[in-house]
């Protein structure tokens, strides 16, 4: 299993197996992971649809275990059990310009507190870390503020907009040397 450790924080890459899981089995997901039952799982925007895509890619690639969804667990949150608390990650390989595209979402109860901020700070160096990735980008809507945020403290930068299907999105970038700097 690939596993990142951050300050408060553990970061499991999904496999075809777990993403399976996830998908079908989700009181064996929790279990293989170590974690608490969580309701409120998967967060938004991960859909069945999305699950499946995960499970899918994992399974045909399985070297890009790492390249697609991590779970972020919080270790032994006050129950003294661990607590699956958000997941996000790539959406897929860096391409061969090293661009890579990240996304991240937290359950609703484990909002606000820093987590998703250091879970991308983890995400995007360890993209950085594999020699493969220049630049990593990530898009979002004008009015998730909070998400905005993250990508800001995390040292992107707001680089434009687009209009899709109606919907205006905003595209921010990290370029490796930013981050290194």
């Amino acid at each position: 299993m690939l596993e990142l450790k951050a300050d408060r924080l553990k970061l499991v890459a999904l496999d075809a197996r777990l993403a399976g899981l996830q998908s079908r089995a989700p009181a064996a997901f929790f279990e293989a992971l170590g974690v608490q039952s969580e309701a409120g799982w998967p967060p938004e925007p991960m859909d069945q649809r999305a699950m499946d895509l995960t499970e899918s890619s994992l399974k045909n690639h399985p070297e890009q275990v790492g390249w697609q969804f991590w779970a972020f667990i919080w270790p032994e949150f006050n129950s003294g059990m661990d607590r699956l608390v958000g997941g996000g990650g790539f959406k897929g390989p860096p391409g061969d310009d090293g661009v890579v595209e990240i996304g991240y979402s937290m359950l609703t109860s484990f909002r606000e507190q820093g987590l998703a901020t250091e879970a991308v700070e983890t995400l995007i160096d360890w993209a950085f870390s594999t020699g493969q990735v220049q630049e990593v980008i990530a898009e979002t809507l004008p009015h998730l503020i909070a998400s905005q945020r993250v990508l800001e403290k995390t040292g992107f930068v707001e680089v434009g907009q687009r209009d899709e299907d109606g919907l205006t999105i905003v595209r921010f970038a990290l370029q490796r040397e930013r981050r290194a700097a």
